[in-house]
């Protein structure tokens, strides 16, 4: 019988069962269940599965788009409601070093 070295028991999915991890399919990666929970948070309005996106009402999922994706993306919440942060940063699409000036006038 052959000894498996802790860490080394990964499932078809890559999350290590002896560390506590398992597949959430909601959120497209492993967690462990005691830390976060495999669920739409309930002040998002939108949810992208990684192709499609749907409407969200208290964490459960409305209607959906029907695209057909060559590629998945990564799940995540594409809308949260207003007393929300936005945590996407703000990129500024023209630098300030690149603005020409008019001679400091």
């Amino acid at each position: 019988m052959s000894i498996i070295k802790p860490g080394s028991d990964w499932d078809l999915k890559g999350c290590i069962i002896s560390a506590g991890y398992q597949w959430c399919d909601i959120l497209g990666r492993c967690i462990r269940s005691w830390e976060e929970a495999c669920q739409i948070p309930n002040n998002c309005l939108a949810f992208s599965d990684g192709c499609n996106t749907c409407n969200v009402m208290n964490g459960e999922v409305g209607a959906c788009t029907e695209m057909m994706c060559f590629a998945m993306g990564t799940p995540q919440c594409v809308v949260w409601a207003p007393d929300v942060p936005n945590i996407m940063p703000v990129i500024d699409p023209i630098p300030p070093y690149l603005i020409p000036s008019n001679g400091g006038h």
